[in-house]
């Protein structure tokens, strides 16, 4: 299980850097409705990944407490 976590993380992190691209082109072109669905997508992303991380340190912690 631990493996598909560090797996979905690693595909979130790269749809955030993609994301993040998309971002960048669109504040060149001053599109500003999609420079805010781009920001919103990015934390949503980041916000999901940092939860994936609390489930990991959890989880390390009880495997630590049924030793």
């Amino acid at each position: 299980m631990e493996y598909l976590i560090k797996d979905l993380m690693e595909r979130l992190s790269k749809r955030k850097r993609n994301e993040m691209a998309h971002f960048e082109k669109y504040k060149e072109e001053d599109l500003r409705d999609l420079m805010l669905i781009s920001s919103g997508k990015i934390f949503e992303v980041d916000y999901i990944i940092s939860e994936l991380k609390s489930m990991l340190k959890y989880k390390s912690k009880s495997n630590n407490y049924e030793l």
